[in-house]
């Protein structure tokens, strides 16, 4: 098989199979016939080089700089930005809480059910994230649904300081910089 790569670039833009004549007819102007590169992500520069890493995948490599590069706008940026504070947000809320002691499940189902048991006004055994059981009294139940709040209450907060950071970001750096 032989390359054909950009003559400026060095970028690898396809392969052909076949005798000299064959590849002479199917390299474009400006491009120019050479053996195929050893491995994936390589471009040609006097020979085949290895492509760094790609740092992230909104990245694409720039072939005339010889390097990645993000083309997405700062607006863009906050925005992938918010919905991965978000993502974490939502794991947080819905992966457990601290109760006296022991971990509690908090997805939406164990919601509904500590607050239907703090309304309830009856003491239960409950079952633990870890699968552990507790006899809870009434006044427990009521406690466990308040620190549920509370937790739900301190993401969301947490959250919204980070989409404030987020809005407030000038720049890449400090868009990245942004944590939960």
């Amino acid at each position: 098989m032989t390359a054909i790569v950009n003559i400026k670039t060095g970028e690898f833009s396809f392969s052909v199979q076949g005798s000299i004549e064959v590849v002479e007819l199917n390299t474009p102007e400006g491009y120019m016939a050479v053996e195929d590169p050893p491995e994936p992500n390589m471009y040609y520069q006097d020979g085949w080089v290895a492509m760094p890493d790609q740092p992230s995948p909104h990245f694409i490599f720039d072939y005339s700089i010889k390097q990645w590069i993000d083309p997405r706008s700062l607006d863009e940026i906050k925005a992938q930005k918010w919905a991965e504070i978000k993502s974490q947000r939502d794991r947080l809320e819905f992966g457990g809480f601290e109760f006296d002691g022991g971990i509690y499940d908090s997805d939406q189902v164990s919601q509904g059910r500590i607050m239907g048991a703090a309304v309830a006004g009856v003491d239960q055994v409950w079952t633990l994230k870890n699968n552990a059981t507790v006899l809870l009294t009434a006044a427990q139940l009521q406690q466990l649904y308040q620190a549920l709040q509370l937790h739900i209450a301190e993401v969301h907060a947490r959250g919204r300081a980070a989409r404030q950071a987020i809005y407030e970001a000038d720049t890449r750096e400090k868009v990245d910089a942004v944590t939960l």
